[in-house]
């Protein structure tokens, strides 16, 4: 019998590149490619890209170097936003075939076909301009209790420092329709968490509209409401300008939507927010803060923060880590500033050295430890309800699984409680996650 061709698949970057490369995967499954761990001999190796930072950039062309290396007579195709970006430079490596940026991805086994009746020469390069929203749907999912569905892509802000716009173009929804269509599929499948995704998910639905009526991520998120299953639903990052009261409210009142949001910073100083183009100063994003706790005890808020943006003095860095000890933020997400060509930052004065920017983003970095163990600790000897996933933690063997306000939970029990949500007595703080005992 013939074997079937294998594929193999490395991601760099966010959580959004991870959901697609796994809707690359099982398209790929559905034209008969056997999927094998990178690293192994395969047929064909796709390296899903990323540029947001030089390291980034640099662990990217890594992986294709690798690819190359470890897959001989392979096709190696480079895909997502570095390809996107800037593919010639990707298309230099020794080895790579194919080049395919963000807008051409459906296209990618069409592409692969293309290039293997044309081996050798000039690596194929395939990009062009954004058309409307394209999506790679997902039925399955490794975790199986949590399934993320894709509804917006692009960006429409012009940040100082992202490259994002020029990479995933501009903002562009799903339609309310397809959306709905995709979360009944995954419900069938028994999925307990729907997670929706987005480049700039606030900006859902500026675009659509529906029978004269203008759609956004509110009336997208009652419509969810609505449907029968599944236990709860999670919204990705989303950008304080685009929390309404409305959607507060919604969240509030709504037993199935998750009390956890993901709200990018990056500096608690107004005056670099201005240079960074950011549509909000530091005192309104103070204000959303406990807006949002006010409303939502319980509610876990994560934020992203940049250290050494162009300009930012020991004074600035110093008024964003004062601005963020004070208020009730979970958890951090912190990144030292990379200047990427093609944006407003790239030609600042005012660049902060590499070491500087290391001993700052070491001090948020324990900030943020700090940060976690409080907001787990603040929850010890209450019972929360926890959606334990498919598998083990590998250290300690004990179930694992999420609360709905984001807290890592451990707890000792039998299989039969996988994809369930059980009540979970919290009752200790282990780093980064919580030792519990599931409540009979």
């Amino acid at each position: 019998m013939e074997s079937r061709p294998k594929a193999s698949f490395f991601t760099v970057g966010c959580k959004l590149n991870q959901y697609e490369t796994e809707g690359l995967k099982e398209h790929f499954r559905a034209e008969g490619f056997e999927i094998v761990p990178f690293g192994r001999e395969a047929d064909v190796v796709i390296v899903n890209t990323c540029t947001v930072t030089a390291r980034a950039d640099r662990r990217s062309r890594q992986a294709l170097r690798k690819a190359a290396r470890s897959s001989s007579g392979a096709i190696v195709a480079a895909v997502g936003c570095y390809a996107q970006v800037s593919p010639e430079r990707l298309a230099s490596i020794p080895g790579v075939d194919l080049v395919v940026g963000t807008s051409q991805r459906q296209r990618l086994i069409e592409l692969l076909r293309q290039r293997q009746q044309n081996p050798g020469g000039q690596p194929l390069v395939c990009r062009r301009e954004f058309s409307d929203f394209e999506c790679l749907d997902i039925t399955s999912f490794d975790r199986h209790t949590r399934a993320f569905v894709k509804v917006q892509e692009g960006c429409d802000n012009r940040c100082a420092y992202c490259i994002v716009p020029s990479a995933r173009g501009p903002s562009r929804s799903r339609s309310l329709e397809d959306t709905l269509r995709q979360v009944n599929r995954l419900l069938n499948w028994g999925y307990q968490e729907i997670v929706l995704s987005g480049v700039c998910l606030g900006a859902y639905g500026l675009d659509l509209s529906s029978d004269g009526k203008r759609i956004d991520l509110v009336e997208l998120l009652k419509r969810l409401e609505g449907l029968n299953a599944p236990a709860r639903y999670r919204l990705s990052s989303i950008e304080p300008s685009y929390i309404s009261q409305e959607l507060a409210r919604l969240l509030a009142n709504s037993p199935k939507f998750c009390p956890h949001l993901h709200i990018p910073l990056q500096s608690g100083d107004t005056e670099i927010l201005k240079k960074m183009r950011r549509p909000y100063s530091a005192e309104q994003y103070q204000d959303l803060i406990w807006m949002l706790k006010s409303r939502m005890p319980d509610m876990a808020i994560g934020a992203d923060v940049i250290v050494g943006f162009p300009g930012e003095t020991g004074k600035h860095f110093q008024n964003t880590y004062r601005f963020i000890q004070k208020l009730p933020i979970g958890y951090l997400h912190v990144f030292r500033f990379s200047p990427r060509k093609g944006t407003a930052a790239y030609r600042m004065e005012g660049h902060v050295d590499e070491y500087t920017k290391t001993l700052r983003s070491q001090r948020l970095r324990e900030l943020d430890q700090q940060k976690r163990r409080q907001f787990i600790s603040s929850f010890l000897g209450r019972s929360l309800p926890v959606l334990f996933e498919t598998r083990r933690d590998r250290q300690t063997g004990l179930l694992t699984g999420l609360t709905s306000n984001y807290i890592r939970v451990l707890a000792e029990g039998p299989d039969e409680f996988m994809n369930r949500i059980a009540k979970v007595r919290l009752e200790r703080v282990q780093e980064r996650k919580a030792i519990g005992r599931i409540e009979p």
